[in-house]
């Protein structure tokens, strides 16, 4: 398994990391897996929460503003 870089922030996935469970998995539309360090997971969870796009490995998410109902 390559070592690789949470694409959110930087952060390096150690060997470590590759066998522990803290590092979440994000399948993306082309097949690919991208990984997420622990920080950046609570940080997509709560966007998710929030019904908020998450972010991508190109970029992150901008903030969408809730629409009110009228």
């Amino acid at each position: 398994m390559d070592i690789t870089a949470c694409p959110l922030c930087a952060l390096e996935r150690t060997p470590a990391d590759v066998a522990g469970l803290a590092w979440s998995s994000q399948h993306e539309p082309d097949g690919s897996i991208t990984w997420i360090c622990p920080t950046c997971t609570r940080a997509q969870l709560w966007r998710i929460e929030a019904l908020l796009a998450i972010a991508t490995p190109t970029a992150p998410a901008a903030a969408v503003p809730a629409r009110w109902a009228a």
